[in-house]
């Protein structure tokens, strides 16, 4: 018994007031700076253009686990009696009751390191995971934010990279695809639909010039399905993008004297149970 008691003492340094004292402050320090690298780098990302924006926002999370990093080398050696005998007697308590007690956070924050490195989405990016879609808003050690259409903020844990797929529609990129459907008439003229899509996308102000404008199409049993392809010059005017399209598209083509046709009023009636 004695010498259990006499190992456990031997674990920790003597703590007086000025050693508190410099934990507290340590802690206060890492806190303020992690506090400031989430106000300040999301705020200067808005005056940059979109590629520079990413890379400024992707640098939160890390600059964060770096700042942690650094606060357990700091605190560490002031508490603990710190030898390759006391190393291994710790590390292995602690892994003991961290898998019992804390299990799935534990999967959460090991899932959050393998996402900071593989990259599966970083800030700025547009990410769907299950029924959620929106931008990455916030990256922390167990969980990620999205910031929905509908201007939701929606937490999603990181271990959900376990067993979902993780749509990202930009991947770290300034940009990404916006498709806008058209259903027109089988029997109209097949270039003329298309020269007119691809006119109604490169007039448009949200048109990022870079990059190409593509229709596709598709033959079903009831029309033609015309998909406009094209790239916004901002990942966030992107449903403001395909509006656009959308509208000027069937106008465009109303005006051309094309006809658009839909679903049968019987087959969506059985579609819905309407």
């Amino acid at each position: 018994m004695e010498d259990r008691v006499k190992r456990i003492s031997n674990l920790f340094n003597e703590i007086d007031g000025w050693v508190i004292a410099e934990i507290m402050l340590s802690i206060i320090v890492v806190w303020a700076f992690i506090k400031a690298t989430q106000k300040i780098l999301p705020w200067i990302s808005e005056l940059l253009p979109a590629k520079l924006r990413h890379i400024t926002l992707n640098s939160v999370p890390i600059l964060r686990v770096l700042a942690l990093l650094v606060l357990i080398i700091w605190i560490v050696p002031l508490i603990f009696n710190i030898t390759l005998q006391n190393f291994v007697f710790i590390a292995g308590a602690l892994s003991v009751a961290a898998g019992f007690a804390v299990k799935d956070l534990a999967s959460s924050v090991i899932a959050g390191f393998v996402a900071l490195f593989e990259k599966p989405y970083r800030m700025g990016d547009w990410i769907k995971i299950g029924d959620h879609y929106g931008e990455v808003v916030s990256v922390g050690m167990r969980a990620v934010q999205i910031r929905t259409p509908d201007d939701n903020v929606v937490t999603i844990a990181h271990d959900r990279i376990w067993t979902d797929s993780v749509s990202n529609a930009n991947d770290g990129y300034g940009t990404l695809m916006c498709v806008a459907e058209f259903h027109v008439a089988q029997n109209q003229d097949v270039s003329e639909v298309c020269a007119l899509l691809k006119t109604v996308a490169q007039t448009s102000p949200y048109l990022n010039l870079d990059r190409k404008v593509i229709v596709v199409m598709q033959n079903t049993a009831f029309s033609m399905v015309y998909r406009l392809k094209a790239y916004p010059f901002e990942p966030r005017n992107q449903f403001a993008f395909i509006t656009d399209m959308t509208e000027r598209g069937n106008a465009a083509l109303l005006g051309a004297g094309i006809n658009l046709t839909s679903a049968p009023e019987e087959l969506f009636s059985q579609t819905t149970g309407i």
